[in-house]
């Protein structure tokens, strides 16, 4: 598989996402491709991009997930069926350049900036609560 050279803010990537509760158990690996949402943030003082990476699941969520119900029209564009859910109080941390859990290189869709800035927001709400974790892939 040949990663992204220039992922995006806001792409719907199939990624193999490492939840944390397998991390946990000491797994290495995700247990299937699931589409992922990519937020970039810079990093340190050298200005590289890094990602983080938010599964997205059809499932309910469980009882006191932190999460984002994905609309209708965000839903289309990014190729997914509803219901669907960003999970925001866990994320993935990988360089997709390099990265092996990367499933296809060709993102499913994107979410538009305004939903991003929903997500994002409710992502470093959960981090400032301390009820995020964060799964580093490297």
């Amino acid at each position: 598989m040949t990663g992204m050279t220039e992922p995006d803010h806001g792409q719907i990537i199939l990624y193999s996402y490492l939840w944390a509760r397998e991390y946990d158990r000491g797994e290495e690996s995700g247990r299937k491709a699931r589409p992922t949402c990519v937020m970039l943030i810079v990093a340190g003082k050298n200005g590289r991009q890094k990602a983080l990476l938010f599964p997205i699941t059809s499932r309910p969520p469980r009882s006191g997930a932190r999460c984002v119900e994905i609309p209708e029209t965000e839903a289309r564009r990014a190729n997914l069926y509803t219901p669907a859910w960003v999970i925001v109080d866990e994320f993935n941390t990988d360089d997709l350049a390099t990265s092996w859990a990367l499933e296809d290189a060709k993102p499913l869709g994107r979410f538009t900036r305004k939903f991003m800035s929903r997500i994002a927001g409710e992502a470093a709400a959960a981090i400032r609560a301390g009820a995020a974790r964060t799964v580093p892939r490297r």
